[in-house]
């Protein structure tokens, strides 16, 4: 009776001390989520999907169109970047860091591995680099609302983790 007793105490002090870690886990990863603006003025919307974080271009500052004219596939070239999709497979490392994505620059038409570090809760670092970490370039997004102006509402997604 009394190792019963024991074992149903252990039990509930673990799940004491597990969930409040994992409910914080979740809404730290979830910190990501939001619409960002680029170091070019694109903005884009980091969301969940199928377990790991995308971002999607909404709009832009100016509102004016801009198109991937730098992409090697004769296919994309040329077309319009709202509504594509520039980061893709993010997950979620802890500390403020997700990794193991990929990030297409529209700027020369080229995709890179890519991390990214929130710093406060309204600066993204978003690194996309070649092999290791090292090799590579950083932007600084900001985060902006979901109603700043020239963001596509029909594109913003709604999830989280």
């Amino acid at each position: 009776m009394i190792r019963s007793v024991t074992r149903a105490a252990a039990v509930l002090l673990a799940v004491a001390f597990v969930s409040p870690a994992l409910a914080a886990d979740n809404a730290d990863q979830n910190a990501i989520n939001g619409v960002w603006e680029t170091k070019s003025g694109g903005y884009v919307q980091i969301y969940p999907q199928d377990g790991h974080w995308v971002g999607t271009v909404v709009g832009s500052r100016s509102g004016e169109a801009r198109y991937d004219s730098e992409n090697p596939d004769k296919a994309l070239k040329g077309r319009r970047l709202l509504g594509v999709t520039l980061l893709k497979g993010l997950s979620y490392d802890g500390d403020a860091k997700w990794v193991d994505g990929e990030v297409y620059s529209p700027d020369n038409g080229k995709t890179y591995s890519a991390k990214a570090t929130l710093n406060g809760p309204d600066t993204l670092d978003v690194r996309g680099y070649i092999g290791i970490s090292l090799i590579g370039r950083s932007q600084a997004w900001k985060r902006v609302g979901p109603d700043a102006p020239h963001v596509e509402k029909k594109l913003l997604h709604k999830k989280t983790l």
